[in-house]
């Protein structure tokens, strides 16, 4: 239990940088510690017949984790069995460990909730693709979703608003289905109904739309809740309230939205600066400026009509290479 215990604090601590996480595990370790201390620990080492343990063939091994998540879920359920273990054991031969070690057991269930809810928050801004329904209509969802995320779409979002509803709803189904890459996270435009619907990753939000307090009520702790901002205090009233990325334009004209006001580089960079969540540049972006997002400060940028005008794997491509 000591080396899951171990492992996962350097993964929340190195990996992650997960202040919180490192804490709760770090108070886990010291509590888990005082209840060793009840135990003859040395009088106990000396039963362990490791040479003779059937366990220690290479047979029993489990492959390489596939990935870093498959890894912390591993050690969760070691450090839960263990808990369990002792436990279960110590009513019989030492009742005052087998409490404590209840409550250990049902923190590690929390603390495996806690990674779970960071890792799936965890997006990489820096290609965000927004999919309106002309472009959903135009092409096969099963063809464009797999191209889009192949040549290097980090984020996709469906920004449907004249679809009806249940049109919305099987189209964020298909798209779901179709990112076999969990590392690409869909986004939903507005609706938190349609999202939790089709089981998006998370959802955009402007400013007019329902507060991001009471949106993370409604879709939970795992969903990524992005918001539209204009200005440094919409920024740090996003941030503030629990934002994980904020989106700012538009930046140059954009034949998407025609209405968008366009703002000054000098927005975006003082919203850059004055704010530490991912910042993602939108509007009028394409292969010949989107460097000019980058170098304001933008963690990504976000992208709509330059990418599906054309051919979208040379167009995506186009915003992937020589960055920075």
């Amino acid at each position: 239990m000591s080396e899951s215990l171990k492992f996962l604090e350097d993964i929340a601590r190195f990996t992650l940088r997960h202040r919180t996480l490192v804490s709760d595990i770090r108070t886990i370790r010291r509590d888990f510690l005082d209840v060793t201390k009840k135990l003859s620990v040395p009088s106990l080492v000396k039963y362990r017949e490791s040479r003779t343990d059937i366990g220690r063939s290479n047979r029993f091994d489990v492959g390489a984790r596939s990935s870093v998540q498959a890894a912390i879920l591993a050690n969760c359920a070691r450090a839960q069995q263990a808990a369990r273990i002792l436990e279960e054991v110590s009513k019989s031969a030492d009742k005052q460990v087998s409490p404590p070690m209840k409550r250990i057991r049902f923190r590690l269930y929390d603390l495996e909730k806690a990674f779970i809810a960071h890792l799936q928050r965890t997006f990489d801004p820096r290609l965000y693709v927004i999919l309106d329904e002309r472009y959903a209509s135009r092409y096969r969802i099963e063809y464009i979703i797999p191209l889009l995320a192949r040549s290097g779409a980090t984020m996709i979002q469906l920004r449907a608003q004249a679809m009806p509803d249940r049109t919305l709803v099987r189209t964020g189904v298909r798209i779901r289905r179709a990112l076999a890459n969990p590392a690409v996270k869909f986004i939903i435009n507005n609706r938190l109904d349609i999202a939790l619907a089709c089981g998006a990753d998370g959802v955009h939000l402007g400013q007019r739309d329902i507060s991001v307090v009471k949106a993370r009520q409604i879709v939970g702790e795992h969903a990524i809740l992005g918001v539209s901002v204009h200005t440094v205090q919409q920024a740090r009233r996003a941030q503030r309230q629990g934002a994980d990325y904020l989106g700012v334009g538009a930046v140059f004209a954009t034949k998407t939205k025609t209405d968008a006001r366009v703002r000054s580089l000098s927005v975006l960079k003082a919203i850059c600066a004055a704010t530490h969540v991912p910042v993602i540049g939108i509007g009028g972006i394409n292969d010949k400026n989107y460097r000019t997002i980058l170098k304001a400060g933008a963690a990504g940028i976000s992208v709509c009509s330059f990418v599906f005008e054309g051919n979208v794997r040379k167009n995506v491509r186009s915003l992937t290479q020589k960055r920075g």
